[in-house]
């Protein structure tokens, strides 16, 4: 995973510093990249942190189902989309002025609505995210009120007439947008044949570097070696190209730091002159002396002290991928099942450390 860690080091090295709206945090980040990944040489799935598979794998179901209901992941114990849903039901309710982000009042609030969502079968709508991701790729809307099942035509699209340049999945769709929780993060996946061989490139328009784009990793390499076992192919390579791509810095007074240009060229300086993985860990223990604490309820909302531990880490052999034909095909009543069961990851190795950063809402 070099590719991976080539990506951090260009953002903590190059980055400019952004507030971001939505999310009412700051960032450290950069405008494009691409990595590729070549399926042929390993599945990559992260070494120098632990991603446990089944938590992308049923995101990657869940989104092929069509689904529009944190629900649905809540029940398998999936919390990955938990706090968006919330935010959604704060904004239906007209409650985000009685409950501001990364207040006290909001980290109470957050936990009464999880306890609801499980507990009360009422309060099934309470999670709903609206017509995201996969509600597109299974439900997109016409003019005329007819669904296009997107999914199920990229599939006889391959199968049919391999050579085309057609097979795209789109999640951008301009007119739902104002009815999203938010908007598509890997909004286009085109899929590519060359004689036996499947490619996927993936555009991705926002990308959290350290908490989102590992699970985007391994999700569309699992995608591609889904579609290939369909269609019969060999899964090839993943090109992902990132559009803004980037890290969260947390809030004040924590994210006060980079708020000082004087500090950013200084931290980029010593990274730029960091010459060894030991060195990481020096600049970590330099940042978290010199920048504040983080206030009471936001902690690990800055994202920069695990990167700055995962780059101290030398990435492992990567594992490799299993898939119960007899389960995983046809794909479209594969994904109607658990993942645990139908797709084995061989030989994963990651390091184990505390890497739990919190996730931007």
């Amino acid at each position: 995973m070099e590719q991976y860690h080539e990506l951090l080091k260009k953002i903590l090295g190059e980055g400019d510093v952004m507030y971001e709206p939505r999310t009412e945090e700051f960032i450290l980040g950069l405008s494009g990249f691409q990595s590729v990944y070549d399926l042929r040489k390993g599945f990559p799935l992260m070494t120098t942190k632990n991603v446990p598979p089944r938590l992308p794998f049923e995101e990657l179901f869940w989104k092929l189902r069509g689904e529009r209901n944190v629900k649905g992941l809540f029940d398998r114990d999936i919390h990955i989309w938990d706090a968006n849903a919330f935010d959604n039901y704060l904004k239906k309710n007209s409650l985000r002025e009685k409950f501001p982000k990364h207040s006290r009042e909001w980290n109470e609030e957050f936990e009464r609505y999880k306890a609801r969502l499980k507990n009360d079968p009422d309060f099934f709508g309470a999670g709903d995210l609206g017509p995201v991701y996969g509600y597109q790729w299974r439900h997109w809307k016409k003019s005329d009120g007819e669904e296009i099942d997107q999914l199920l035509n990229l599939l006889k699209g391959i199968k049919e007439k391999p050579g085309s340049r057609y097979h795209l999945l789109s999640a951008w769709n301009v007119g739902d947008l104002p009815h999203m929780t938010i908007g598509p993060c890997p909004m286009i996946h085109q899929f590519s044949v060359f004689g036996e061989n499947i490619d996927l490139n993936t555009y991705q328009r926002s990308c959290d570097v350290f908490l989102g784009v590992p699970f985007n990793i391994a999700q569309d390499s699992l995608l591609v070696h889904m579609v290939a076992e369909e269609a019969g192919l060999i899964p090839r390579k993943f090109f992902h190209s990132y559009g803004n791509v980037h890290t969260y810095l947390g809030v004040p007074p924590r994210a006060d730091f980079w708020k000082e240009e004087r500090n950013v060229r200084e931290f980029q300086k010593m990274f730029q002159n960091v010459k060894n993985r030991e060195g990481f860990l020096d600049l970590r223990k330099w940042y978290l002396a010199n920048a504040p604490m983080e206030s009471s309820g936001n902690e690990r909302k800055d994202h920069i002290p695990f990167i700055l531990e995962q780059l101290s880490k030398e990435p492992r052999e990567l594992p490799s991928l299993k898939l119960r034909k007899e389960i995983i095909t046809p794909l479209l009543e594969a994904i109607n099942m658990p993942v645990t069961g139908a797709i084995e990851v061989i030989g994963y190795d990651p390091y184990r450390w505390d890497s739990k950063a919190n996730m931007a809402a």
